[in-house]
């Protein structure tokens, strides 16, 4: 995983609890590069999963729930240090048609071998669709605070709901999103 999640996740904490409670987490958990990340280097997706489940413990939420709010910080994160991948998208359906030939083509550019997820979004008319979502690392609850996060950002209220999840047994996850207010 790239070291601007990581960089990502230190910030959330520091913002939701203080620096102290980073530095405890990165001291009580085993961690094989000592906890220090660079935005540019890669880590392996362990020490995100055991940073993960030590931050939930800390700030006293479940995993699905924490890795939600964690992805929709994610996102404003990511949009103000990488605000070009956001430019000429109109909107939230328009980002997310578009996630694998813009977001994830600037990273393959810059990380050729990095493991990216798959993003298929489907209209069903022009205020609703689905959006599915294949990974190896089932971040799903990270993936619907994106999704979130994105719609937000394009001031844009949705009605969210996962009908379909690998956690479950299901081949992909799966959710539909409709656009409220249009």
């Amino acid at each position: 995983m790239q070291g601007l999640i990581f960089n990502a996740l230190e910030e959330f904490v520091i913002k939701n609890a203080d620096l102290s409670t980073w530095n405890t987490i990165l001291s009580e958990t085993d961690l094989p590069s000592g906890g220090i990340y660079t935005a540019g280097g890669r880590y392996d997706d362990s020490e995100m999963m055991a940073l993960a489940q030590a931050v939930c413990e800390k700030l006293g939420v479940d995993q699905a729930t924490g890795l939600e709010v964690f992805g929709k910080f994610l996102f404003g994160f990511l949009q103000t240090r990488m605000a070009s991948v956001l430019e000429g998208r109109k909107d939230l359906f328009d980002t997310l048609e578009n996630l694998d030939n813009t977001v994830h083509v600037n990273v393959k550019r810059l990380h050729p071998d990095a493991y990216l997820p798959f993003f298929q979004f489907e209209y069903l008319d022009t205020n609703t669709g689905y959006l599915d979502y294949r990974s190896n690392r089932k971040l799903c609850s990270l993936a619907s605070g994106l999704i979130q996060g994105c719609a937000d950002h394009f001031n844009s209220p949705i009605h969210l709901e996962h009908v379909e999840c690998m956690h479950d047994g299901a081949a992909r996850c799966r959710w539909h999103i409709k656009r409220l207010g249009d």
